[in-house]
């Protein structure tokens, strides 16, 4: 309770109100009870503003009461490295959850650099601002023992665990025996993007690290408006995939589609529709053509390449032969907005860090086709777009990169 805001509180009590709710009603049609739902549902919306009152009363009172030093709890935090660092930052700059740090504590092995390691602490302590007078360091898990019997300590927080498991599972088997609460950070690495949460499988707790967006409910949002608009996009634009497909099987021999083996999300492999805009062997000249790349890194771009057509330049110019993609994201393999899909190919030339631009779903557009894809010749900075993207996705961001590819394609900016 000391660590929840108010609105978490808050939606506790209206999620309850509306399990309640429901719950009555479905009793009430079941057994065919003559009592008014909107009664029920106003009774139900009251009890649950209700109770988000009073607890938030509750919640204030406490607060206002531990910020003048009543009601704390003394707590050890076991660790001096970055991860004790910000907990305690975040404690001083909190006093109303009434939190006291009695002590900090070393718990390696290594007394021999002690002293180096607890005046590093004590400055790194500074620099990120924490205010209070630094605590005292104990050294080794016996001087937390000793702490724990001589003084009064309701908690101890464990951080910056790599190095130090075996002594924490010790002195957790110490605390529990003396009945102390015990916390573990949960981010146990300092992985820079990489983020943390935990849950349970079974009775098992796990701890997921996870690299933006991660597994956010907007993304299933995000999947559910794909489905839709692609679905709507399909059935509007049949008259003119006729057209265009009618046009590319009379301008040049050979299939309407273009059918070509692309990596998805994750290393996936699918095949991505386009309507063909080049001969029906470019893949097989490709190779004669390597030394007029335009590109720096494993992708191939040139300018008037001669395996496209006449109509596959007009296409291309609008990016009309990408229309089929919406096939691929109707059935999931792609996304409207994402970065787009590599042929394995390049993905086998691909630096270890380059690989997480496949950690989210491909698309159609992305910030790469709307910011002048024909004028970025680097690799490096293409995947520099799509990461930025992948780092700060949102609904908003593709909603802003879906109007602007609208005006890209009509004016021809993204031709390639």
């Amino acid at each position: 309770m000391r660590l929840r805001s108010f609105l978490e509180l808050f939606g506790i009590s209206v999620i309850s109100s509306l399990v309640v709710f429901v719950g009555l009603a479905a009793a009430l049609f079941l057994l065919k009870l003559d009592l008014s739902r909107s009664f029920i549902a106003l009774f139900c919306m009251l009890v649950g503003l209700s109770l988000a009152a009073e607890r938030a009363v509750v919640l204030e009172f406490l607060r206002f009461w531990r910020k003048r030093g009543k009601n704390f709890r003394r707590v050890i935090i076991a660790g001096v490295g970055d991860q004790a660092a910000k907990i305690a930052t975040e404690i001083a700059s909190r006093p109303e959850l009434g939190v006291r740090i009695r002590a900090f504590a070393d718990l390696s092995d290594d007394t021999i650099h002690f002293a180096a390691r607890s005046e590093f602490f004590r400055e790194k302590l500074c620099h990120v601002g924490y205010q209070p007078q630094v605590g005292r360091i104990l050294r080794g898990s016996g001087a937390v023992k000793a702490a724990l019997r001589d003084y009064a300590i309701d908690e101890v927080i464990f951080t910056d665990l790599v190095h130090v498991m075996p002594q924490v599972q010790e002195m957790i088997q110490v605390c529990a025996e003396q009945g102390v609460r015990t916390t573990i950070a949960a981010d146990l690495f300092s992985v820079g993007l990489v983020k943390s949460r935990l849950s349970y499988f079974g009775s098992t707790p796990l701890i997921h690290f996870e690299t933006p967006p991660g597994d956010r409910w907007e993304l299933s949002l995000k999947r559910v408006l794909d489905v839709a608009i692609a679905g709507f996009l399909l059935l509007l634009l049949s008259p003119l995939f006729l057209l265009v497909g009618l046009l590319v099987k009379v301008s040049s021999p050979g299939p309407v589609l273009f059918v070509q083996r692309r990596v998805g999300q994750n290393g996936r492999f699918f095949d991505l529709y386009k309507f063909r805009s080049m001969e029906v062997n470019a893949e097989a000249k490709l190779e004669e053509l390597r030394e007029h790349n335009e590109m720096h890194g494993p992708v191939f771009k040139m300018k008037d390449d001669p395996r496209i057509t006449p109509i596959g330049k007009i296409l291309r110019r609008f990016s009309i032969d990408e229309l089929p993609q919406l096939w691929n994201v109707l059935v999931g393999d792609m996304s409207l907005v994402g970065p787009r899909p590599p042929v394995p190919g390049e993905v086998n030339l691909y630096e270890r860090r380059d690989r997480r631009r496949l950690s989210m779903r491909p698309g159609i557009t992305c910030t790469w086709q709307v910011s002048g894809r024909n004028k970025i010749k680097d690799f490096d900075s293409w995947v520099k777009m799509d990461l930025d993207y992948i780092d700060n996705w949102s609904l908003q961001l593709d909603l802003a990169l879906l109007l602007r590819t609208i005006p890209a394609v009509l004016s021809g900016e993204g031709a390639r």
